[in-house]
């Protein structure tokens, strides 16, 4: 898991408040193109819901114990799932999000104290949200 800490730690950091509201706008995208690939993971779908939802919820205002560092990391973490190349090419039966889901996982399991609180208040089941 090293490697998927190594991508965060170096893709989040380039998260700026353009590319977060350029993530935000595309979320209706994103969310269908998962939506509608039978290959994906449940899990990662729900995670993909749920980091959308906060994305949004920070852009209005209402995710207010939330810092920029651990937006930035959700953002890189959905924009990661935008990427034609990645560690695995996502056309590859049963593995090709593998990689995918492990960036929202590791996203979420680092910023799982105030993730946690905030997916059940929002009506989530948190342990459907981790996919490993």
């Amino acid at each position: 898991m090293k490697i998927i800490e190594e991508l965060i730690s170096t893709g989040a950091p380039e998260v700026t408040p353009e590319t977060l509201e350029y993530t935000i706008r595309h979320l209706p995208q994103l969310r269908a193109k998962f939506a509608n690939l039978e290959e994906v993971p449940i899990d990662l779908t729900d995670a993909i819901d749920f980091l959308s939802q906060v994305l949004e919820d920070f852009s209005g205002g209402l995710c207010r114990d939330l810092s920029f560092h651990a937006v930035a990391d959700i953002a890189f973490a959905l924009q990661y799932l935008f990427q034609e190349t990645d560690l695995i090419p996502d056309h590859l039966p049963d593995v090709g999000y593998a990689d995918d889901a492990a960036v929202s996982n590791r996203v979420l399991l680092k910023h799982s104290v105030i993730l946690k609180d905030y997916a059940l208040q929002r009506g989530f089941e948190w342990s459907r949200l981790l996919t490993m």
